[in-house]
């Protein structure tokens, strides 16, 4: 891993990005080369800070999750909001940040260039709170190596700006989310990627690469076996091979997105909790627009003890996740 730079080395934040990251909208009427010039800024900052294709950090003080927020950047800004005052306690994003930029409710149902100012807020979130704040590739940002289908974004950029300058900020988005990690450990035992685990035979996870493509495949097209939805790519995973993969890390829970028709809901006996933050979801699995706001603690053992919050008016309230096989004994642990 490449060490970080101390905070009092680092360049100063400049105010355009202090302004995004209070304001999705900060760059709405702005001209393409100047969106341009802040995503190129920004894939080299997110490089200078050097982070590994696996993040590990400290969350035995407790840190907040959010799924796949799709282009709904009002979700993606309440979820992240702190009416409590600054905090040092992170903040991890599991991807798609991207595409299908739609809300069902409230009027109007779509989010014109959601997608875009999705990204430049959570990317601007990122370079003003780099220690704090952890975003992950999920699928649709790994797509120009492990294709999507049906993206959106291009077309979004298309219908706002003439069609060279479209493709040029496209290219520069993915030069910003390419950088960006495959997967985080917290300290207190819970493992985080957009879609699954690593494919038999992944080396160590101190080896991973970002540009291994089966290593990519698996964390962020990947789905529980009962989950599992055939897209033509990705594979399946069961308990068992959950919990061997967990075991030694050590953790003991798989916090994830991806997968709509399970969100809030928690799988292999703790071991698996889906999660999604759009609007364009929150009718899908169990329901909402869920954040996940894990607990100060030593250990956590499973989805029981992570507390999921649903955006209901403005406002976040307690959630019952959906509960598929009760915790207890799980299959495969102790990593036989």
């Amino acid at each position: 891993m490449t060490a970080r730079p101390p905070p009092s080395e680092r360049p100063t934040v400049p105010a355009r990005t202090r302004e995004l990251a209070a304001d999705p909208l900060a760059l709405d009427g702005a001209p393409s080369r100047e969106v341009l010039a802040f995503l190129t800024e920004a894939a080299r900052a997110i490089e200078s800070l050097g982070e590994p294709t696996l993040v590990r950090f400290r969350g035995d003080d407790g840190f907040r999750v959010i799924g796949d927020t799709h282009g709904d950047y009002a979700s993606a800004h309440a979820a992240m909001d702190r009416p409590e005052g600054p905090s040092d306690r992170p903040f991890v994003a599991v991807g798609d940040y991207i595409d299908r930029a739609t809300r069902s409710e409230p009027r109007p149902a779509a989010l014109p260039l959601g997608s875009l100012w999705n990204l430049l807020f959570l990317v601007a979130r990122k370079l003003v709170e780099p220690d704090r704040v952890i975003l992950l590739q999920g699928n649709h940002e790994s797509a120009r190596r492990l294709p999507v289908p049906g993206p959106t974004y291009l077309r979004e950029l298309r219908e706002r700006f003439p069609r060279p300058e479209a493709l040029a900020l496209w290219r520069a988005s993915f030069e910003v989310v390419e950088r960006l990690p495959l997967a985080a450990l917290s300290s207190n035992g819970v493992f985080l990627a957009h879609g699954g685990i690593p494919p038999p035979g992944a080396p160590p996870a101190d080896r991973w690469r970002r540009d291994d493509l089966d290593l990519l495949e698996g964390l962020v097209w990947g789905d529980p076996a009962n989950a599992y939805e055939d897209r033509g790519i990705g594979f399946a995973f069961h308990e068992p091979e959950l919990v061997r993969f967990l075991h030694p890390l050590p953790a003991s829970v798989l916090v994830r997105g991806h997968d709509p028709k399970h969100s809030g809901t928690s799988l292999y006996h703790g071991a698996c909790l889906t999660l999604q933050t759009s609007d364009l979801f929150r009718r899908f699995g169990h329901g909402g627009i869920l954040r996940a706001e894990v607990p100060a603690a030593p250990r956590i053992r499973g989805a029981e003890e992570i507390a999921v919050e649903e955006l209901v008016d403005g406002a976040w309230r307690p959630y019952a996740i959906r509960v598929i096989g009760a915790p207890g004994p799980r299959a495969g642990a102790g990593g036989e």
